[in-house]
This record gives C-alpha cells, sequence and structure tokens, in this order.
C-alpha cells in the first residue's frame, strides 16, 4: 500500500523532496524506511485474517477506491464551510509564533502527522516487546505501513512551510500529546492500544476534512488535504476491521471532531 497520491503539478517539486526526505526526525525516518519492506502487505495481510481474536473480518475496500470517493466526500464538505471550525475558537495565537493565517493551520496538520508518527512508533515498540502476548504480524505490519504515510504527510505539509518560508515542524506541538502517548503506554490489551490510535486517525482525517474549507484558494494546501484526508479515514476504519466493527470510511470524514488551531502550542 502507497503512501498519499499527491500527484499535481502544483506539488511535484514538494513530491520530490519527501521521497529524498520522508521525514523530519531521526526516528520517523528510520521507521518509515523499515515501512516501505512491509507496506505493500499491510491492508491485504489485515484482509486475510489478522484480527487478534483470530476471528476473519470481511475485506475493506480497496485504498484506490477509497482514495478516489472519500477526497470527492472531503471536498464536498469542506464546500460548505465546515473547515473554519478549525479556528472557531478565537485565542490561542502565541504572539511569538512564526505561524498565522492559513499557514497556522498548515502547522496544525504537519504536528498532528508528526504525532501520528510517534504514536505509532510507540506502538510497534510494544508489538515488538509482545506487551500483549503472542505477535499479531497483521497488525504490525499495518502499523509500520501507516507509521510512513504519516512521515510522508508530514513531509508534505513542511515542504508547504519551507515554501512560504516558515520553520517546519519536526516535534509534536500539540496541547494533547503527553496524555495520548500516556495512553498507549499504559495500554494493557491489543484491543486499547489500537483503539488509541484509532481515535487519533479519525481525529486526523475531520481535522484535514475542515482544513480543506477553511484554506484559501486551490493551492497545494488544499490539495493537500483533500488527499490526505481519506487516507487518515482509510487507516481509522482499517483498524476498525481489527477491533471487530465495521464502519464505511466516508464516517471518520465530519469535521464536527477537528482539532483547532488554539491546540497548537507554537
Amino acid at each position: 500500500m502507497s503512501g498519499t497520491g499527491h500527484g499535481t503539478d502544483a506539488q511535484s517539486s514538494d513530491a520530490e523532496g519527501t521521497d529524498a526526505q520522508p521525514s523530519d526526525t531521526e526516528e520517523t525516518d528510520a521507521l518509515g524506511a523499515e515501512a516501505q519492506e512491509t507496506g505493500a502487505q499491510s491492508s491485504d495481510t489485515l484482509a486475510d485474517g489478522g484480527r487478534p481474536d483470530g476471528s476473519k473480518p470481511k475485506s475493506p475496500p480497496s485504498r484506490r477506491s477509497v482514495v478516489l470517493s472519500a477526497a470527492g466526500i472531503a471536498l464536498g464538505a469542506a464546500g460548505i464551510g465546515v473547515g473554519l471550525a478549525l479556528n472557531a475558537s478565537g485565542g490561542g495565537h502565541h504572539a511569538s509564533s512564526p505561524y498565522s493565517g492559513d499557514l497556522r493551520t498548515v502547522a496544525l496538520a504537519a504536528a498532528l502527522e508528526n504525532q501520528a508518527v510517534r504514536a505509532y512508533q510507540a506502538v510497534d515498540e510494544a508489538l515488538r516487546a509482545r506487551r500483549f502476548g503472542p505477535a499479531v504480524p497483521a497488525l504490525a505490519a499495518f502499523v509500520r505501513t501507516a507509521a510512513a504515510h504519516h512521515a510522508q504527510h508530514a513531509a508534505t505539509w513542511n515542504a508547504i512551510l519551507r515554501g512560504a518560508r516558515r520553520p517546519a515542524v519536526t516535534g509534536v506541538p500539540l496541547s494533547d500529546h503527553a496524555r495520548l502517548m500516556d495512553t498507549i503506554r499504559t495500554a494493557s490489551s491489543v484491543a486499547e492500544i489500537v483503539s488509541a490510535v484509532q481515535d487519533l486517525e479519525h481525529r486526523a482525517a475531520q481535522t484535514h476534512t475542515a482544513a480543506a474549507g477553511s484554506l484559501a484558494g486551490t493551492g497545494p494546501a488544499v490539495v493537500a488535504a483533500a488527499t490526505i484526508a481519506p487516507v487518515e479515514a482509510m487507516h481509522a476504519a482499517t483498524l476498525g476491521y481489527v477491533l471487530g466493527g465495521r464502519s464505511p470510511v466516508a464516517s471518520f470524514l465530519d469535521p464536527a471532531g477537528a482539532l483547532r488551531t488554539t491546540e497548537l502550542t507554537v
């Protein structure tokens, strides 16, 4: 399974940079490189029967069909202005912040992607240590692949920031990051840890959908938001299969739960 489909002319130079440097941290680079070896197997393997309880889920939709259909949903939702939720509450803008206006939304998206990479790294470590019992190879492969996708997404957002002569977001400047990592580190079962990253993916999908409606114009940032959103939603839906459920990918694109820029701490 490949990363996002950012195939527009507006982002061709960014895409080349992403290939050369898939992440802004050494940890992300290491995990992303490893994920490339297992990426093509992740969702297909899960579909073949990779739930922790041994049951066999129904086959999920292909990534191509998900991206093509859900991207249209994301843009349609954006068209009615739902993206304004990102900046709905006033305040929260740091006086010394290098990010303002639409670039603050871009920075928020980059921070979310970095957070997802760190979260999946923690999940990967827990699975490798067999903290929850026997290994679940299909889940481990998906975790590494999803981490690689998020590294690519972060690189895309950071390329936009650099193009605007703003610093890349290399850490996780989000107010809830410590709480999320504590939830992952203290999880006592596969179901708990999968639920934590599914919530993260759901929020990321919602935030990108909202961004597609709040960002001005039709430039690279809007394209990035609209094409990344359905990939995050697909991740959330795939994790739902692991938990034994079945939810339409589009159900994760409602922007009501989008993260606001006030939660960005820089």
